[in-house]
């Protein structure tokens, strides 16, 4: 790699060239505003100010930031498991077993993901309604007093909306882990069956390991995405009754465009970068091993 970029210098530059420089324009220069911005004082009109660090001594001492946090904290575990454990099992069931309608089946899967989020809200909204919503009816239906109100509650909320989420997403993450199971050599399940390995001892031996990689970047997505969460909190609840169903990304909003302080809606901004950066690296970092060994 070294003799090619030293021979292919100028054309690999010229290559990545624009890619950084959108990079710059699009993620980087932003950021740095932003970061600039969350030490000043502006609402949109009038000239900034320089208050230092009011604005993160404003947010680490508000009381909707711990709300906040446990939620965004909910959601990433939620989606999560759902997306990620659900998207395994459902991509291993098509790698690994023959039945009729494969590919129906696994278009299936997918097309809750090509459905806009304004839609999926809506859908959920009507199957979480206390008065004629699906699940206590059918609750009414099989002779039940249980009766829920799903979205005005304070822990039940947030995961009620974590599992509509899920179920738009668990397509799309299938579909990556699908991918990665198709890659895994067949020679190794063909040594394993002549050494006398079962379909389970295969999954658990063969199958995972090949692919934690690729079932790491998917926790890292949905983890990282549970602290960056806005579309669907903001249709279904609007973060709230209240500050029940509310998230960082619903602070900063509210920030912004609420009250018109930019500046400590820009700290917000930048706590989440920091969080979710945090988190990438932390992940990375306990699960190394994963591609080192396979």
């Amino acid at each position: 790699m070294n003799t090619i970029f030293k021979k292919k210098k100028g054309a690999m530059i010229v290559f990545v060239a624009p890619v950084v420089i959108l990079f710059c324009l699009i993620i980087a220069a932003p950021l740095i505003e932003s970061a600039m911005m969350s030490f000043t004082e502006w609402d949109g009109v009038n000239e900034a100010a320089f208050i230092g660090l009011d604005n993160y001594k404003k947010l680490f001492g508000s009381r909707d930031l711990a709300v906040s946090l446990r939620n965004s904290i909910l959601f990433s575990v939620v989606l999560t498991v759902c997306q990620v454990g659900l998207g395994t099992f459902l991509a291993y069931v098509i790698t690994n077993f023959e039945f009729r309608s494969k590919i129906f089946f696994r278009n299936v899967y997918f097309f809750p993901v090509l459905l806009s989020v304004s839609v999926v809200a809506q859908l959920w909204i009507s199957i979480y309604n206390g008065d004629f919503g699906l699940i206590n009816q059918l609750s009414k239906t099989f002779g039940s007093d249980w009766q829920q109100n799903w979205l005005n509650e304070p822990v039940r909320g947030i995961i009620a909306i974590a599992l509509a989420e899920s179920w738009k997403g668990v397509g799309y993450h299938m579909l990556i882990i699908y991918a990665a199971m198709r890659n895994v050599p067949s020679v190794y399940y063909e040594a394993s069956y002549i050494d006398g390995a079962n379909k389970k001892q295969q999954f658990f031996n063969i199958t995972l390991p090949l692919s934690a990689s690729t079932i790491k970047v998917c926790v890292v997505m949905c983890i990282t995405y549970g602290f960056r969460a806005f579309e669907m909190i903001f249709l279904m609840t609007g973060g709230g009754p209240g500050n029940f169903s509310h998230t960082l990304p619903i602070m900063m909003y509210s920030a912004l465009f609420k009250l018109q302080k930019y500046g400590y809606g820009s700290a917000i901004a930048i706590v989440i970068v920091v969080i979710c950066v945090g988190l990438m690296m932390i992940i990375n970092k306990a699960t190394a091993r994963l591609d080192e060994q396979y």
